[in-house]
């Protein structure tokens, strides 16, 4: 499902952050070796300041190299020996450093304006798609994945999944085999090593097509969320497990 939300919801593995790790600020060197590799720093920033000047670069091309080097010109900066900050090579550094700085909030902002882009550009994709379209024309409010019915809850809420038509998704739910019957329901379950799923998952569902132990599920197989029913599990124990009903 994709629904309007934060751009930081939908893109949080897409950020970047500037943090000094308790390792390199307390760092120490000595100050001829700090002052050697200060200038290396510096030239490396300058060298990505340069493209981004010139235009070969945007400035969220470069900004995890200079996030990087921002860091450990920090550390050696507080390592250095009074000669060196009196040169004007340093002189010219510290310039650079500040032209630096000028462009990770640049590239930043691009970044910003990259992921709302990439959302707003989804959002209108996957409001054009045939399958938000058949959603809507049964009554959903929008598409859900069987397969991600624990982060759709996570999300949006519990009672938002019965607003959902849910879909056999690729990354995970493709991979539903048949593993029990428990009249009148057929429980699914998935492995954690499975596509995308990640851990063990099962699903009951309800009204669904003949199948044998070990069938997938119906990849065009279109679902509503019932709720959560307590099934006795293949050891007798039993377990909570999440509804759907097959829809014809």
């Amino acid at each position: 499902m994709l629904t309007v939300a934060p751009a930081s919801r939908l893109f949080c593995a897409i950020t970047f952050a500037v943090v000094m790790t308790p390792a390199l600020a307390d760092w120490e060197e000595p100050p001829e070796y700090a002052w050697k590799t200060y200038l290396s720093d510096c030239q490396q920033l300058q060298r990505d300041v340069t493209d981004v000047q010139n235009g070969r670069k945007m400035a969220m091309d470069v900004l995890p190299n200079i996030q990087s080097f921002l860091r450990t010109i920090t550390v050696h900066h507080k390592n250095l020996a009074q000669p060196s900050l009196s040169s004007p090579d340093y002189a010219h550094c510290e310039s650079v450093v500040s032209q630096a700085k000028d462009v990770v909030a640049k590239g930043s902002a691009e970044n910003d304006e990259a992921m709302d882009q990439h959302f707003r550009q989804a959002q209108t994709e996957h409001l054009n798609s045939p399958e938000y379209k058949r959603a809507r024309s049964l009554g959903f409010t929008d598409v859900g994945e069987i397969g991600d019915l624990d982060q759709h809850a996570e999300l949006d809420g519990e009672a938002n999944l019965k607003t959902l038509m849910i879909t056999v998704d690729f990354g995970c739910g493709r991979h539903f085999r048949a593993a029990q019957y428990v009249k009148p329901y057929v429980v699914y379950t998935v492995r954690r090593s499975d596509g995308s799923c990640g851990v063990y998952k099962h699903v009951a569902v309800l009204g669904g097509e003949t199948v044998e132990r070990g069938d997938y599920i119906n990849p065009k197989g279109v679902f509503q969320y019932v709720g959560w029913k307590k099934l006795a599990g293949a050891d007798g124990f039993p377990i909570d497990v999440r509804v759907v009903k097959a829809l014809k």
